[in-house]
């Protein structure tokens, strides 16, 4: 086989065809520069310039998303320790309010009861001096049927005032 391509004359260099050769490749060179390279590479360039922008809009978008990510937590973090904060004035105020009420309380408590004091302490005032009063009336009128009329007025008038005088000391 190798015999037959040899004697077919496929790889004898004849000058003439290896110049058409050339020329045809160079002139093809050309006419595809012309034609076909400069929009291949327009093209390409387009591609790559529209696939750098991608990418850093893309990289912004993310730096972008970063930062709203980052601020997100600290506006986060800042309602956390706001919360708290509230959440503690809170039972402060709750806890100073409940101490007011019962101090408030235990002061009215004692108001009352020291009010009810003094009115027991009136009542009883009254009370004696009525019954005082009434011993005295029961008085007079036992010594009187007992004396019958035998002492004058001024003498009734001493001894009642002497009774008095000694209901009042005891």
């Amino acid at each position: 086989m190798l015999f037959v391509i040899l004697e077919s004359n496929l790889l004898a260099v004849e000058p003439g065809l290896v110049v058409w050769s050339a020329i045809t490749f160079l002139l093809l060179l050309l006419v595809l520069r012309k034609f076909a390279w400069k929009p291949i590479l327009s093209a390409l360039e387009n591609r790559e310039t529209h696939i750098r922008e991608s990418i850093e809009r893309a990289e912004e978008a993310q730096r972008k998303a970063d930062e709203n990510l980052k601020s997100y937590q600290k506006i986060m973090e800042d309602a956390r320790k706001e919360s708290r904060e509230i959440l503690e004035k809170g039972r402060m105020t709750a806890e100073t309010m409940r101490e007011e009420i019962l101090d408030k309380a235990k002061e009215e408590s004692a108001r009352m009861v020291e009010k009810a004091k003094k009115e027991i302490s009136l009542e009883r005032e009254k009370s004696l001096d009525e019954i005082r009063g009434l011993a005295v009336d029961l008085s007079l009128a036992a010594a009187s049927k007992l004396v019958e009329r035998s002492l004058k007025d001024s003498d009734h008038e001493k001894i009642v005032e002497q009774y008095i005088k000694e209901m009042k000391v005891s």
